[in-house]
This record gives structure tokens, sequence and C-alpha cells, in this order.
């Protein structure tokens, strides 16, 4: 789920850009309600799955920064759904490495902002935000995440 500081976060990774936050925003919106669809941990409305098409298929794609960036950015997405895809099939096998090697691949999409930040401010501007992404973005501990996972099997 989104932190309650992510716009503000967001805001300061990628400063003056609204465009590339917007970017953002949207992409977690809609991997938000994928996951919820397919882990079925949150109940989701016709409404939000309806939304989150439009967001896919109408927002994204029309978003300044994405169709800027395109060529770079949609084989990062491409990448970071497979490895979202392979880790609801690593975490479900029950094996403890591959729920380890899930909670690795889980969340590619902080690889994506930190692409993102690399586009709005170069390489330094990148290197010096990147811990800080990974940091807010990644706050959930291996162990929380395999205590999740067993919670749900009961």
């Amino acid at each position: 789920m989104p932190r309650q500081d992510e716009h503000a976060f967001l805001c300061r990774v990628l400063p003056n850009h609204p465009a590339a936050v917007a970017f953002c925003e949207t992409l977690f919106r809609i991997s938000q309600t994928l996951d919820d669809l397919i882990d079925r941990d949150h109940p989701v409305s016709d409404e939000a799955i309806m939304s989150a098409f439009w967001q896919a298929l109408i927002e994204l794609p029309a978003n300044p920064f994405y169709r800027q960036h395109e060529l770079y950015l949609r084989p990062l997405m491409a990448s970071a759904l497979q490895d979202w895809r392979d880790s609801v099939t690593l975490e479900r096998s029950g094996d403890h490495h591959g729920r380890t090697l899930a909670f690795v691949l889980r969340d590619q999409l902080t690889s994506l902002v930190i692409q993102c930040a690399y586009l709005v401010g170069g390489e330094g501007w990148m290197n010096s935000v990147s811990v800080p992404i990974r940091q807010h973005f990644h706050e959930d501990s291996l162990d929380d995440y395999l205590t999740d996972l067993e919670g749900g099997e009961q």
C-alpha cells in the first residue's frame, strides 16, 4: 500500500518533474490493483478494476514523461512485471528459498523509480537518491514478509 508521505517523497527524488511523479503514482496504483486481484488479500471493487484499466490504457500512455521516455521505460516496466509474476509463482511454491527470492523480486518498481531519477537528473542525481529510494519503498523486512505469507496459508 502507498505510504502516507509517498507523493512528497516522489517530489523530492524527482524534483521539478510533476509528470514523472504522476507516472510513478499511476504505475503504483495499477500495480497495487493487480497485486490485490492476484493475491486476493484485499477486496477489489468493480470501480477499482475499471479505474486500473483506465489508468493503464489511457492515463499512463498519455503521460508526457512516459511519452518522452517510452523507449527507455517500457522495457523496464516489462521486466518489473515479469519479476513480479515470477515472485507470485515462487512465493506460492512453499519453498523457503523460493519465497526469499520472491521477496527480492516482489517490488522491482523501486528500480524503475531509480531509473526515473536518472532520467530527470542524470547519473549523479540517481546515485544520490537511489539508496533513499530503496529504503523508502523496502520498509518491510524479509521476516515480516515471510510471516505474512505463512499467516495467509492458515
